[in-house]
This record gives structure tokens, sequence and C-alpha cells, in this order.
């Protein structure tokens, strides 16, 4: 979403996320159309499909202790105290941020290690593209946006 210098941020915040939840829509339905269509074109769908759980299975290895990470520190935000709401926001919550591409990248790697098949390999590596770049996508939005609010008070 990146930072707003205005005092009164909802609308700002809002229409972030909803540019993010557009965006991992748009996202998330190629990714749908490629499996379908690996699944669609395989020879051996049982085989494919097994692999694709194998896969996921191990990608969850990684995804979700980042994931556990992030809600217990959203978690703590929830103490009524500036300070601790503050120490969650520079020592966990921007570095996890800043890592997240490396977690994506780290968790298909691991997904993929051990795949058989190549069309495993060639979805995973296809989500993995779709991720980053809407992360990259998003994150120039943002940038895009903060810039115009900035100008806007100058």
């Amino acid at each position: 979403m990146g930072r707003c210098p205005l005092i009164r941020k909802r609308r700002y915040y809002v229409r972030a996320a909803l540019r993010g939840i557009a965006g991992a829509q748009i996202v998330s339905t190629m990714a749908l159309a490629a499996l379908l269509l690996a699944m669609g074109l395989s020879s051996n769908r049982g085989a494919l499909r097994a692999d694709l759980e194998s896969a996921a299975g191990r990608m969850l290895w990684v995804f979700l202790p980042y994931a556990a990470l992030v809600l217990a520190n959203l978690a703590l935000r929830l103490v009524p105290s500036t300070d601790i709401r503050s120490a969650t926001s520079v020592l966990m919550l921007g570095p996890l941020t800043a890592i997240r591409p490396l977690v994506m990248i780290a968790g298909v790697v691991a997904g993929l290690s051990a795949s058989r098949l190549l069309e495993t390999r060639m979805l995973g590596g296809l989500i993995l593209v779709l991720m980053l770049s809407l992360e990259f996508f998003l994150n120039r939005r943002a940038g895009a946006a903060q810039a115009a609010a900035i100008r806007q008070l100058i």
C-alpha cells in the first residue's frame, strides 16, 4: 500500500486494498486457467494431480511458518500500546514485507525440488512469475499514488 502523507488515510488504504484484491483475483484466474489447460492437455491426469499435490505440500513448509509469523505480529498489534504496535511494524512487519519475494521464491523452489513432471515445474514457474509480477505492479502503483498524494500537498 505504501505510505500516505494525508491525515485522513482511510480512503487511500481502502482503495489500495481493493487494488490488491482485484490484482490477486486476476492473477488467480490466470493461474487457474493455466492449471485447467495443463490438466486438459495432460496424458496422465492422475500423475499430474499427485505431483501437484506433493509440490503444494512441500510449499506449505515454507509458506505456513511465514504466514504464522505475520499473523502473530498482527495479533500483537491488538495490544493497546503504541510502543508495541510501533515495535512490531519496525522490527517484524517491515522486514517480513521486505523478504516476501524471497519467501515466494523459496516456497516455489521447495515445492518443485522433488517434482517429477515438467508440467508441475512449468505451472510452478508460471505462478511464481505471476506472484512476483503482481508484487512489482502493486508496488509501482503504490509508489505512483504516494507521489501523487505528496504533489497534492505541495
